[in-house]
């Protein structure tokens, strides 16, 4: 009996244990924590698909990129909320552009799903979200952007890749400079000056950020 009840006790302090933490942890932590996606990948494990998909959306929404991959394939499937094309391609996008490769081969079954003017509503939805984290002061956004207009758009924009990659170029982000280099290679010679124009009003407005 004494030892039953010495094990109850001691589940009993790690239960308050973890709840002390949790408790310390602020909304930032939980939705970029790594114990977070750890517990959505076990619920995915044990087909609690629904509390899974509740954990990846609101890392997804963090700008958690591998979350946001996990997240397109259940909704795509179904699995713990119904599926929803539009909402799994969003999240696919951002995926990609975050770096996530799988995401690019699970966007492009999606985009075979979907009428066009679903296409282009999700379209303009990423970039809106891309914006407003780059106005926030996510620089990594920037380079985000520059692909989305490269790889994702409609039509590849390389006037668009261009400016974005530029500003990302003053801000010294990794990978910005070549990337910059490449796209100016495919731009008429006559838009380079206005582009570069407007990437320096654009980042004089951000550079103020930290």
């Amino acid at each position: 009996m004494c030892f039953q009840a010495n094990n109850k006790s001691v589940a009993s302090l790690i239960i308050i244990f973890f709840l002390m933490i949790y408790a310390k942890m602020t909304f930032a932590d939980i939705t970029t924590s790594n114990v977070t996606f750890a517990e959505a990948v076990q619920a995915v494990k044990d087909k609690d698909y629904q509390h899974a998909v509740n954990l990846f959306e609101l890392q997804a929404f963090a700008a958690q990129h591998d979350a946001q991959y996990n997240l397109a394939l259940l909704l795509k499937s179904g699995k713990g909320r119904p599926q929803n094309y539009q909402q799994a391609l969003f999240w696919a996008w951002s995926a990609y552009l975050g770096g996530i490769e799988p995401a690019k081969e699970l966007s492009d079954e999606l985009k075979k799903l979907l009428p066009e003017d679903s296409l282009k509503m999700t379209r303009e939805n990423v970039v809106d979200i891309l914006q407003d984290q780059i106005n926030a002061g996510d620089r990594s956004a920037l380079m985000e952007l520059a692909l989305f207009y490269r790889e994702v758009a409609e039509q590849p924009n390389f006037e668009e890749a261009y400016m974005w990659y530029s500003i990302a170029s003053a801000f010294l982000i990794d990978g910005a400079i070549s990337e910059r280099d490449e796209a100016a290679s495919s731009i008429e010679p006559k838009s380079i000056v206005e582009l570069q124009d407007r990437a320096g009003k654009i980042f004089e407005k951000l550079s103020p950020i930290k």
